[in-house]
């Protein structure tokens, strides 16, 4: 269980140090556990961002395409962890793994594992064939379209980041459905005037990330606010903004690109 009570004591950054071997290949369980990883190491350092605090993050995996494409920002150095001491100026005081960490020193996360029924991006398992969605993992993206690289993050994020998450080309297609949704409506509700964020909705979406970095629980809250028929679009789009600060998924990409003329309220 991860909590965030405080600051750490005294001034400089956060180290992290995210164990993975390869996060390069999401077609391979070990790489797909590994990207997750470096998924749930970004977003912890994203949250401590938003607090004030400097971060930075160590991989022992080299630099990686999947990874860019999650969304996940670079790795300030790359190495052992006894090189990413020395590089990043001190010892880790969080490592993320998804094996037990015997290494000395500092708080050990566990991440749990991430498999693929026939890869992340291409459909060939039985349960994403016609007899589920009746087109395979293109369902909602288009004819022979491949899916938004950021609809993996979304689907890893939709899951408690110690539980074991099962990606497959139908949740894909409906991760790519959602991101674009939300990004048609956040796009629409940032031609309203600016109104402030819901004062509990941010109470309760920053206690979730500050106790057990509950992505799901902030996705959720996000689902909620979007039918909120009391809440002013432009205090939607304030929050959506916001915490996609955390969340890492470009909802406001499209604000500000011309659109149909319906406009998502």
């Amino acid at each position: 269980m991860l909590s965030i009570v405080d600051d750490l004591a005294g001034f400089g950054p956060l180290r992290m140090c995210a164990h993975a071997s390869s996060a390069d290949d999401p077609d391979d369980p070990d790489d797909l556990t590994g990207l997750r990883v470096l998924l749930v190491a970004d977003v912890l350092a994203r949250v401590m961002e938003l607090r004030g605090r400097t971060v930075l993050v160590g991989w022992t995996c080299p630099a990686s395409a999947a990874a860019d494409a999650a969304g996940i920002r670079p790795a300030d150095a790359h190495g052992t962890p006894d090189e990413l001491t020395e590089a990043l100026g001190g010892p880790p005081g969080v490592h993320l793994t998804s094996r037990t960490y015997e290494g000395k020193g500092g708080m050990s996360l566990q991440i749990g594992e991430a498999v693929t029924g026939g890869g992340a991006h291409r459909d060939t398992s039985s349960r994403d064939t016609d007899q589920d969605t009746g087109q395979g993992m293109d369902q909602g993206t288009g004819q022979g379209a491949a899916p938004d690289p950021l609809a993996l993050r979304l689907l890893l994020l939709g899951h408690a980041h110690h539980a074991p998450v099962d990606v497959s080309g139908k949740a894909l297609g409906a991760g790519g459905e959602k991101l674009a949704d939300w990004r048609a409506k956040v796009a629409a509700w940032a031609d309203e005037p600016s109104r402030a964020m819901p004062a509990e909705f941010v109470r309760e979406a920053t206690a979730a990330l500050e106790n057990g970095l509950d992505t799901p629980a902030v996705l959720r809250l996000l689902d909620d606010l979007e039918k909120a028929a009391g809440v002013p679009g432009g205090a939607k789009f304030e929050t959506f903004a916001y915490f996609d600060r955390v969340l890492g998924l470009e909802i406001v990409r499209d604000v500000g690109r011309s659109r149909p003329a319906e406009v998502y309220r």
